[in-house]
């Protein structure tokens, strides 16, 4: 069976687990499922490089969530996820990389967001796969 890896945070654990129903729900459909925790959405990519140089993946889904707090944490650590997210997508042009790290301001832009970032991130994942498929 084709294999996808998911690649999600500790962070915001009951959050996290929601998304991960999400996209497993609809992934699973078509694919079988690895997850991969990272301690945060700093480690991210560097966790997604270990796996996808020890096993062979259609496709990489990333879950993390970033809530603003009161320093500049929050930008610098949005910024390098992206960029590492960004960076890896490049080396492994081939194989499909969808990157579902919600930044949000607070609690109540997360709740909005989740699902449907979830939902359509998941589904981004299947129609990227497709299309190096072809």
């Amino acid at each position: 069976m084709n294999r996808v890896l998911i690649v999600h945070t500790s962070w915001y654990e009951k959050h996290i687990a929601r998304m991960l129903d999400i996209s497993v729900e609809i992934l699973e459909k078509n694919y079988k499922c690895d997850k991969a925790k990272a301690p945060g959405s700093f480690e991210l990519s560097a966790l997604a490089k270990y796996k996808l140089e020890k096993n062979k993946y259609l496709g990489v889904l990333f879950l993390g969530i970033i809530i603003r707090g009161e320093t500049s944490h929050y930008d610098l650590i949005s910024s390098e996820t992206f960029r590492s997210i960004s960076t890896l997508a490049d080396k492994y042009f081939n194989i499909a990389i969808i990157n579902n790290v919600i930044c949000v301001e607070d609690q109540s832009q997360l709740e909005e967001r989740l699902v449907i970032n979830s939902q359509n991130n998941a589904n981004a994942l299947i129609q990227l796969i497709n299309e190096k498929s072809s």
